[in-house]
């Protein structure tokens, strides 16, 4: 009887110990599973993970194709007044660009509608357009000018020596140039802004510059227009050919 109860203290001894080395060994292996030592990750779960990241490389790669595009900013030419070969003046230096008071411009995605937004106060005041308005110079209204190609650049700039001269120049995605004088159009028609129209014997455009044109006559703002080649084109004799300012 004796040899019995042994015999069962020993198998129970052994169960419990078996019982404990089972815990201890689902406790480790829970713990090296949240410390990430030890992942199970199904094959879909591997499958969406490698799609994910050669996603992200065709992205990356995308973004490496669209650096070279070129658009006006990759042309990085020296001004040099030299280059001017339609001189109105005796000597030319670059001026900050001016920004007609009460109109602001911005260009959607597909970069084929521009909206022109402008305050009638600000607007009247600064052009004298004889509008009977408010004081109210915060309220903008908007109106869009939709072209049939891409504009890949805005400018604002003017000519001559007063507000009379402001104008919006129209970037063409085939390097011509469509404009907006900014008088003329609001005294016309503010209702139904559009484009004027490309500039005539301009093209191959691809950057503008704003700039103090100088002469034993005086002196006067002018916008110069450079083309891919470097050569500068003096807008102001071809904007007032047009007869809109």
């Amino acid at each position: 009887m004796d040899n019995v109860n042994g015999k069962n203290k020993v198998f129970g001894k052994i169960v419990i110990g078996i019982f404990i080395g089972i815990l201890l060994s689902v406790g480790a292996f829970a713990a090296l599973y949240v410390t990430n030592v030890v992942n199970f990750t199904s094959s879909d779960v591997e499958n969406k993970e490698a799609k994910n990241e050669n996603k992200e490389d065709a992205d990356n790669d995308d973004l490496i194709e669209d650096e070279d595009i070129t658009t006006p900013d990759s042309y990085d030419f020296n001004f040099n007044p030299s280059k001017i070969v339609n001189t109105s003046a005796d000597n030319y230096t670059l001026t900050v660009p001016s920004h007609a008071l009460g109109t602001n411009v911005s260009l959607d995605s597909s970069q084929m509608k521009v909206t022109v937004s402008f305050n009638y106060y600000l607007v009247n005041t600064n052009y004298n357009l004889g509008w009977v308005t408010s004081l109210d110079s915060t309220t903008y209204e908007m109106r869009d000018i939709n072209f049939t190609k891409k504009v890949v650049d805005i400018f604002f700039g003017g000519i001559g020596q007063d507000a009379s001269g402001d104008t919006i120049l129209f970037l063409m995605e085939d390097g011509t140039v469509e404009y907006l004088p900014l008088k003329k159009a609001y005294a016309t028609n503010n209702e139904s802004l559009n484009s004027y129209g490309s500039l005539p014997g301009i093209s191959n455009i691809v950057k503008f510059y704003s700039a103090n044109a100088n002469s034993q006559m005086g002196s006067g703002i002018t916008i110069l227009a450079q083309d891919n080649e470097g050569n500068l084109y003096d807008l102001s004799t071809t904007l007032r050919e047009t007869g809109n300012y």
